[in-house]
Parts: C-alpha cells; sequence; structure tokens
C-alpha cells in the first residue's frame, strides 16, 4: 500500500484522486488545500499578484481556491490534441499527442459523454475538432468525481504549501502554513505537486528547482474579430452548440502558421439579455433584481427552453454572434517572477511580466485578413470589428503553456523526480488550438496507470 500526498484539489489534483481510487482503491491519499469548500480568488483567499507588462487579467480573474479550484468557475472545455494539432511537434509533443490519443475516451467516459466526432480539413491545412462544454454542475472535479467520499481521502483543508524539500532528486516532504504556523508535511512515498500553473512555478521557484530570475511562459491571446448575421454556418462548418446530456458539443477551427497555432471560436448570445441574465445569477452575484429580470424575458426563455430541450440546440439570439480568433502568443515574451508583495501567509506573491510583440500582433492581423477571404468565397454575411488590431486591444486567456516543459521525452519529465510529479498546463509546450486543461489529464492517466508501481 502506498500513502500519497496531493498537494491541490483543482483540475489535477481532484483527477489524480479520482483516477488513483479508480486503480488503487487501496491506497492512503492526504489532499492538502489552501481554502476549503467555499471557492475564492486569489485576494479572498490571501494570495496576491502584479502585473508588470500588458495586462493579463486571467491571473487575477483566473485563479480560484478550495476544493474543485478554478474548475468550479471554469468554461469547462474538454478537448485533447491528434495528430492534426502540431505540424512540426518535438519527441516531447509527440509522445503528448500520442498519450491524447491513448485516453481520449478514458476522459470523455469520466464525464459521461463519449467525442467519437471526426476531425474534418478544411482548406489550407485547418482542420475542425470537437470538444465538449461541460454543464454548469459538471464543472467543478471535485465535486464531479465526490473526492471528498472516497474512503481512501484524507482531506486537509487551509494548508498553504510554501516550499518542496528534496534529497537530490527525492522529495522528503515539503513546508506548510496551517492555522498560522509553519508545518512540515512528510513521510509519503509518491508527491503530486497541482497547486494550478503559476502557484505551482511560485512554489518551485521558492524551492530551487526554477529560476528566481524568472520563468517563461505564454499563453492565447484572443480578440472578437467578425460579427456573423447570417447564421451558424460557415463554409462546411456549422458552429452552433449541440446539446447532450445539458453540455455543450462544440466546434472549432484550427490552423498553424510559421510554428504558431490559432483557432476561431463562436460566442453567442452575448447580447441575449435571458442568457446574460442567466450567466449573471449563475456566476456573480444572485439578487431577486436579476431573477426578475429572467422573469421578464419569458417570450426568450420559452423559445431558449425549446431549442435547448427539444431540439437539443443552442438557441442564437437574432441569429447574430461573433466570431473570435484565438492565437498563441510567441514564448519569451512573458515571465513569471517573485513579487517584492507579500501574502498574508508572509509568503512572496507573483510577478507576471506579459507582453504581446510586434511579430504576434502582425500574424494576428494577417490572419484575420485571410480568414475574411474564406467569409467572403462562403457567401458569409459579417462585418469586421476592427481593420487592424492593436496590442493593447487584445483580451488575454487562461490557457498558460511552456513554464515547466523543457523536456525531451515523456520518461524525462515523469523521472525528473523520483518521487513527486509536478502537473498543470504548463508542463504542456504548446497549447495548440485548444483549451488545453484535458490535454494534460492523460499524462496522470499513463503515470498513474503504468509509472506508479
Amino acid at each position: 500500500m502506498k500513502k500519497i500526498a496531493i498537494i491541490g484539489s483543482g483540475a489535477y489534483g481532484s483527477y489524480a484522486a479520482n483516477l488513483i481510487n479508480e486503480t488503487h482503491p487501496d491506497w492512503e491519499v492526504h489532499i492538502y488545500e489552501v481554502g476549503d469548500e467555499k471557492i475564492k480568488e486569489q485576494d479572498a483567499i490571501g494570495l496576491c499578484s502584479e502585473i508588470v507588462g500588458s495586462p493579463y487579467e486571467a491571473l487575477t480573474k483566473g485563479r480560484y481556491f478550495g476544493f474543485g479550484g478554478a474548475t468550479a468557475k471554469w468554461g469547462g472545455q474538454i478537448l485533447t490534441f491528434s495528430d492534426n494539432d502540431f505540424k512540426n511537434p518535438n519527441q516531447y509533443q509527440k509522445e503528448i499527442v500520442e498519450l491524447n490519443k491513448k485516453y481520449k475516451q478514458n476522459i470523455f467516459r469520466k464525464f459521461g459523454i463519449e467525442n467519437n466526432y471526426p476531425e474534418e480539413r478544411l482548406t489550407d491545412g485547418m482542420f475542425t475538432k470537437t470538444g465538449v462544454w461541460l454543464n454548469y454542475f459538471s464543472r467543478n472535479l471535485f465535486k464531479k468525481f465526490k473526492v471528498s467520499t472516497y474512503k481512501n481521502v484524507t482531506l486537509h483543508p487551509h494548508y498553504r504549501a510554501c516550499k518542496i524539500l528534496f534529497d537530490g532528486r527525492c522529495v522528503t516532504g515539503f513546508e506548510a502554513i496551517n492555522d498560522g504556523k509553519k508545518i512540515l508535511v512528510n513521510s509519503y512515498d509518491q508527491y503530486f505537486l497541482a497547486t494550478g500553473a503559476f502557484e505551482t512555478s511560485r512554489i518551485l521557484i521558492m524551492s530551487g528547482v526554477q529560476d528566481k530570475s524568472g520563468v517563461e511562459f505564454s499563453d492565447h491571446i484572443v480578440k472578437k474579430v467578425y460579427r456573423i448575421k447570417n447564421g451558424t454556418k460557415i463554409g462546411p462548418v456549422d458552429f452552433r452548440f449541440l446539446i447532450k446530456k445539458f453540455s455543450f458539443i462544440t466546434t472549432r477551427i484550427i490552423g498553424e502558421r510559421d510554428g504558431t497555432s490559432f483557432f476561431l471560436y463562436p460566442v453567442f448570445n452575448s447580447k441575449f439579455p435571458f442568457f446574460k441574465n442567466l450567466k449573471q445569477f449563475l456566476f456573480g452575484k444572485k439578487s431577486l433584481a436579476i431573477v426578475g429580470a429572467i422573469l421578464k424575458d419569458i417570450p426568450s426563455c420559452i423559445i431558449f427552453a425549446w431549442q435547448f430541450f427539444i431540439m437539443h440546440k443552442l438557441y442564437v439570439y437574432k441569429n447574430e454572434w461573433y466570431l473570435c480568433l484565438h492565437l498563441e502568443n510567441q514564448k519569451g515574451n512573458s515571465k513569471i517572477m517573485l513579487s517584492k508583495m507579500m501574502d498574508k501567509f508572509g509568503q512572496p506573491g507573483l510577478a507576471i511580466d506579459f507582453h504581446i510583440d510586434k511579430e504576434t500582433e502582425n500574424r494576428f492581423n494577417i490572419l484575420s485578413d485571410e480568414f475574411e477571404k474564406y467569409l467572403k468565397e462562403w457567401g458569409v454575411n459579417y462585418e469586421r470589428l476592427h481593420e487592424k488590431v492593436h496590442t493593447e486591444k487584445f483580451e488575454d486567456e487562461y490557457h498558460p503553456f511552456g513554464i515547466y516543459s523543457d523536456f525531451t521525452s515523456i520518461d524525462e519529465y515523469f523521472n525528473q523526480f523520483e518521487n513527486m510529479i509536478v502537473i498543470h498546463s504548463g508542463v504542456l509546450p504548446r497549447a495548440g488550438g485548444i483549451n488545453s486543461t484535458a490535454a494534460a489529464f492523460p499524462l496522470l492517466e499513463e503515470f498513474i496507470r503504468n509509472r506508479m508501481v
């Protein structure tokens, strides 16, 4: 029997606990979490960060803590890599893709949905990919997997991990703050460091594993580029969301230029009063005023419900929507560092230097121009929102990658430490054209099923 410590209970901590419970129910699992049952953003939990370069709101708005972590608030997009995603992958990427193919159905089965939709090749090297946007009640993976009910799991809330301790490549334990006191947590056979991409890097910098002067990372940048006015079909692709078991079946167009991935993805109903009010009710502060606004929009509610429950399709308000272009920002533009600010635990916070260079800006605008030609060829009624997009106009996503990914192979990644695995989306060298959270789940599948013996 093994004794396991999982640090962090977000997407990867919850997935690891579920998989260990499935494959080794006799193993003793202890989960250490800075929060508790109530999900809080970074300020409320007592952590801190500062932005050095361009605005990077994903850091302050994308980090949540508690049992389930950011999965309680995320978009819940489940997508995986295939042979189409990268034109010239290195060996490490190739092996990640192979694991994605190997364990894809395992991942979707955990959410009770099959994904057998084929990827279809389009013009100019682009292709379609279909994924699942989890329904509201399936997004918190800690709750979805019912981790708190596992007999072999012990929960340790309010433990702020500070530093990993080593004897060579072997982890001997970690320092944590609990109830205002710094304590040593040790005597485990295996450790999973799963505290989120940025917080994990902070811990590894404090532990002397990553460079204190700064750790490179990248992310997607995104902008609404076109307003589509005549239905959800663009050329051979219908972007309308289908409904299956209350989750959305979604389609996107993916491509790659000069080693940089991009994708086009729809935003529906951003001006639909019912949808906006429902989103506010689900994710914001609940009030009687919002409930009243929802009730006043009964005609739209009826149409929405008919489409959703009977036709199993998403209703599109006024048959108009936005098509967004997402693009990988070039690695090397941005860094993670320790901040001089101290959080409520007396630990250094995070400083993020996020930049978008002119090359990336130009690539974004060239891609926008190129796809506009296809819209014209396919007879799409559209409006170009910006002729040219400038650096300060971009929005960021929360798909950080390339943070802890300088490995030549999967074997090197798995064997970086004798008894610890570091797992977050940043272990992927590229995010490609997907929301990359689920693309790292296969690493846990392989490690727990075949490597952790």
